[in-house]
């Protein structure tokens, strides 16, 4: 069982968010910024309904200070530390019990998977070795993660981002990924 602690800043806020902002010319990055109660409970949902290990919220502390949240399902993984190829193993394998992926390249400063819920596409990112745990199949599962929503226009002016909804779209609805590249199906004449 593992317990995770968001503590309430003086400012109101409890935890992080993220969002995907556009730096022009096709260049998208994702922004980290405060999160409230409500947002950050969203946030747990949405992991728990996307297949991230099931959390359940213990409570506020008696001081007030830190929402509780508790996967009792989860157990930490050995060796697996900042960096390592046990980690970017793990992130793929944790994504993949979401339906989702991690773009072999994007435009990110931050490492970012993608999934497709809701009739939407997320970005998901925080993927650090302390949000990826084991779980009672000694699987890899995300236990926690930052998540923001791909705005439908950015799609159109970022591959990677656009094959990654994609891909992740047939992960969740159970078809093949298939993608046709210029020219491919397409006689030279025809050019």
């Amino acid at each position: 069982m593992v317990y995770k602690l968001f503590d309430l800043r003086i400012d109101g806020s409890l935890g992080k968010a993220a969002t995907l902002v556009s730096r022009g010319e096709g260049r998208f990055d994702v922004e980290l910024r405060n999160a409230d109660l409500m947002t950050t409970l969203a946030k747990l949902a949405l992991l728990n309904q996307a297949g991230g290990l099931p959390t359940e919220i213990a409570g506020l502390s008696t001081d007030g200070n830190y929402l509780v949240v508790k996967q009792p399902l989860a157990k930490e993984i050995p060796d697996q530390t900042a960096g390592s190829r046990l980690l970017k193993q793990n992130q793929h394998k944790a994504l993949g019990m979401m339906y989702g992926l991690l773009p072999e390249t994007t435009t990110c400063s931050r490492t970012v998977g993608v999934l497709w819920l809701n009739g939407e596409g997320w970005l998901v990112t925080d993927l650090h070795e302390r949000n990826i745990m084991l779980d009672d199949r000694n699987r890899p599962s995300v236990i926690d993660a930052l998540v923001a929503p791909v705005p439908v226009e950015y799609l159109r002016d970022c591959r990677w981002l656009r094959n990654a909804v994609d891909d992740a779209r047939c992960l969740r609805e159970g078809r093949p990924i298939t993608r046709i590249e210029f020219g491919e199906g397409v006689s030279d004449d025809d050019l």
